[in-house]
């Protein structure tokens, strides 16, 4: 099997489940497609009863998380390739028809990461056209480049990749101390860190922004997660820096992509952390009220003129000092995890020993 495409849906109504039916049409001896519906909804269970076809298999599965959810559909396919999807997006059907043939070209480059082209991204202002320069590239440098100089949406993660790379990103996303909103964009990273992306000269996917347009409730959605996660408001205060820090971390130390030079690995660190802290300086952070906003506005400007002579282990002190005000235990989380990250102590987890744990608990 080629290629997997995987899709996850909570949501109910009409609108999803058109775009279930979509995926399901693309089912073929090239592609299989998977769904996994955790709702709940009887409705919506019906409906998907009847759109099981020959290589598509769809899964009704209880109530659960977000990760749950994905690391069971994840465990079901076979495509050397994985493309996951969302139930509120929408693909193009020309472009899926074409991936066989381009996969089957690029599988065994093991420079190929993936697949790229280009994303319809739909606001309530109008649609525009996006793509990432240099994704295509041998240089992993101008890759990342590419990537950050696109000031939209991070719609990189909506694209056909290889199985095992995705495993392997999955696996560090799973086996982090909390998941934040903001991990996509680190999933990029590790992503291009991996290898070149061919580029398809075609529109690939249609990405509806929704409630991440807005400002304010786009950090409503940050907020979501930091507290569904444990975490206090406040420590939204810090939401670019900690991008900057984990991604910068994984860079410099992680074994999750081809051993680049030292020097090589610093450049792009410096250049990931320096795009984040230029939006942690740039974009004014809600706390919602929080009990512990001036602590977070105390050290948000400690942070503007001391991070030039913060180590690693510095900005992770700091860091955790403003999580322990509301949480030790997730502190100690956070400290044990990028701690051990920094110095390299032991190897993380694979994503598989991940969901065995996980299921048999």
């Amino acid at each position: 099997m080629q290629l997997s495409i995987l899709l996850t849906t909570n949501r109910t109504g009409l609108l999803a489940c058109s775009r279930i039916a979509q995926a399901c049409s693309w089912a073929s001896p090239e592609i299989e497609v998977i769904v996994r519906d955790n709702s709940g909804d009887a409705q919506k269970r019906e409906f998907l009863a009847l759109c099981r076809r020959d290589n598509c298999n769809i899964v009704i599965a209880e109530p659960c998380d977000m990760r749950t959810n994905f690391s069971e559909i994840f465990r079901l396919a076979k495509g050397e390739f994985v493309f996951i999807i969302a139930d509120d997006d929408f693909c193009f059907d020309h472009a899926i028809a074409s991936l066989p043939a381009v996969l089957g070209q690029c599988s065994k480059d093991p420079s190929v990461a993936g697949v790229t082209g280009a994303y319809a991204v739909e606001g309530s202002q109008g649609t525009s056209i996006a793509s990432y320069q240099n994704a295509e590239s041998d240089d992993v440098e101008a890759r990342v480049n590419g990537y950050l100089s696109y000031s939209g949406p991070n719609v990189f993660l909506y694209a056909p990749m290889r199985r095992e790379i995705v495993q392997r990103v999955y696996g560090i996303i799973h086996a982090m101390p909390a998941l934040f909103s903001f991990h996509d964009q680190v999933m990029a990273l590790l992503y291009l860190l991996n290898g070149k992306f061919v580029r398809l000269k075609r529109l690939l996917y249609l990405y509806d922004v929704g409630v991440w347009e807005v400002g304010n409730t786009a950090q409503k959605r940050d907020v979501d997660f930091y507290t569904s996660a444990g975490f206090d408001p406040a420590i939204n205060k810090l939401h670019w820096f900690l991008c900057g820090f984990e991604g910068a971390v994984l860079v410099r130390n992680s074994n999750l992509f081809p051993d680049y030079p030292l020097a090589q690995r610093q450049v792009i660190a410096d250049r990931w952390f320096s795009m984040m802290f230029m939006r942690f300086k740039g974009h004014t952070r809600l706390t919602f009220e929080s009990r512990f906003t001036g602590e977070a506005d105390r050290l948000y400007a400690k942070l503007l003129t001391s991070t030039g002579q913060l180590s690693f282990q510095g900005m992770l002190a700091e860091i955790c000092g403003l999580i322990a005000l509301f949480s030790k235990d997730n502190a100690q989380r956070y400290h044990d995890f990028w701690n051990a990250e920094i110095n390299r102590r032991k190897p993380l987890p694979s994503f598989d020993d991940l969901v065995a744990e996980k299921r048999a608990v």
